[in-house]
């Protein structure tokens, strides 16, 4: 048994002789490459029992050898894939079943039904090429070139992927090395395996938009640790996501949103300081804000805008029209050499050996909550007093105290609830929502007939005065409620 850690990636074939020739592969390696033909069949009942125990079992050919493997579904991240794995040689091109003695795995195959219901359901054929690399460090890297294709039944799709596995070292390697790749080969983060492709033609994945998690850190934590931890949990949720908005799914480009935005706040509270990375960071956000900015136009502050107006569905057309456009500006950032090399280097910083410090991340935290609070309006009893910007620069950094508490997973500070502060900040949200609306339907309205011009712009304007009255009264209220209990307990 072991635990089978890989960085998958896309390559053109076209791209393939370069990656042969990459000097990132050439002066670290070991021996001459190997080549030879794969040739993997997956097993599975009909009923997709071994998928829903979460396991695979594979039966390889390669070098005039049988291999058995199976597998656990381990997890994906940034492309990173680790999964358990007990891999034994086999007499025949068929499971033996004597070969699986790890008790848990061993007690799911006793049961000779099925065992029996075992078929081939999918296979693989590639020309594996691998190379062998060594660092300075110890750290051992098997790249695998894939080239072949994945076949179920009568259909078939190519395969062209690069496999960085971890043989010996750390993981930031693989990160690392892909880098380099990347700076000269445009690659693409494989985030499934061939077994997940091969079983999606059985079971379409139908994915949901993924909301953060908590994150369970040791009360020791150091800040270092606490800090990685955390900013995989955002990643995590971060590329979770990404099919679906590719998909233009209004919760789960919310939910991608929340993820950049934690990950800047996590930055923030550790003291993360890589500006290159940050600014593609913010680059990011800013793509993920525009889409997100459309859709609440679309789905929530035009209906209110213009309830059973008869322009509506005309301003509608127009919104929908924009919002199209912000997601295919989106889709084409996700597919850009951009975006792939900002994930590769959050992965290396994300899982590069931690240092030695012994900074409790818990004392970070209380200093970064107080400072904060330090500079929220607490003298202000009304906050229609505030300037546009104030305002604006409190929704943030009450923003930051609730994420900062939720990394943590402490549910107060200075007496303030998590509850309490989103309530405050979902009515800072529906007024910057209104702000942020208007803005909008100004900028498609610009073309309009003046008269048709002067009709919305009147309609918008009426109703949306209206709806930041209301939002500022409820805001006001949850303002009061806030202060009297940070009052409360000074």
């Amino acid at each position: 048994m072991q635990n089978e850690i890989e960085l998958k990636l896309r390559i053109s074939p076209k791209d393939v002789l370069r990656l042969r020739r990459h000097a990132a592969i050439r002066q670290h390696l070991t021996d001459k490459p190997i080549t030879r033909r794969l040739v993997s069949v997956y097993y599975d009942t009909p009923d997709l029992q071994l998928l829903k125990k979460k396991i695979s079992l594979r039966v390889r050919r390669m070098s005039g050898r049988w291999f058995q493997a199976v597998k656990g579904s381990g997890h994906s991240l940034a492309g990173l894939h680790q999964r358990m794995e007990w891999e034994d040689i086999i007499a025949h091109g068929h499971p033996d079943f004597t070969k699986i003695t790890e008790p848990s795995l061993a007690k799911i195959f006793a049961d000779q039904n099925l065992r029996d219901a075992l078929r081939p359901i999918f296979l693989t054929d590639v020309k594996r090429t691998e190379w062998q690399l060594t660092y300075e460090d110890g750290t051992a890297i098997e790249v695998a070139l894939d080239l072949g294709q994945l076949e179920v039944g009568a259909k078939s799709e190519p395969i062209s992927e690069v496999e960085l596995e971890l043989k010996k070292g750390e993981a930031w390697r693989l990160f690392e090395l892909a880098t380099l790749l990347q700076q000269t080969i445009p690659l693409q983060i494989e985030n499934i395996s061939k077994a997940e492709r091969g079983y999606r033609y059985f079971q379409p994945a139908t994915p949901a938009a993924s909301h953060a998690q908590a994150v369970r850190l040791p009360a020791k934590s150091t800040s270092a640790s606490a800090f990685q931890a955390i900013g995989l949990e955002c990643l995590r949720q971060m590329q979770a996501n990404q099919e679906l908005v590719m998909q233009a799914d209004v919760e789960a480009t919310h939910q991608m949103h929340i993820a950049v935005r934690r990950l800047k706040v996590a930055f923030q509270l550790f003291g993360f300081k890589n500006p290159a990375i940050r600014a593609e960071l913010d680059w990011l956000n800013q793509q993920l804000g525009s889409a997100r900015n459309w859709d609440v136009l679309a789905t929530e502050t035009l209906p209110q805008l213009l309830p059973q107006a008869p322009e509506h569905e005309a301003m509608q057309a127009l919104v929908e029209k924009k919002r199209h456009a912000s997601y295919l500006k989106l889709k084409h950032a996700f597919e850009s050499q951009r975006y792939q090399a900002l994930l590769l280097s959050l992965g290396t910083e994300l899982t590069r050996k931690l240092e030695k410090g012994r900074r409790s991340a818990k004392t970070l935290l209380q200093r970064r909550l107080q400072r904060i609070d330090r500079k929220l309006p607490w003298e202000q009893a009304k906050l229609d007093t505030l300037s546009q910007e104030q305002l604006h620069r409190t929704r943030i950094r009450f923003k930051r105290l609730r994420y900062m508490q939720e990394f943590f997973n402490q549910s107060e500070f200075g007496q303030l609830s998590i509850k309490s502060i989103i309530r405050l900040q979902k009515q800072m949200g529906t007024l910057n929502d209104l702000r942020v609306g208007k803005q909008l339907l100004a900028s498609i309205t610009r073309n309009l007939p003046v008269d048709i011009k002067k009709t919305m712009t009147e309609k918008i304007g009426s109703r949306s005065n209206q709806l930041t009255q209301i939002a500022w009264l409820r805001m006001q209220s949850c303002w009061e409620k806030v202060r009297q209990k940070k009052s409360g307990h000074n």
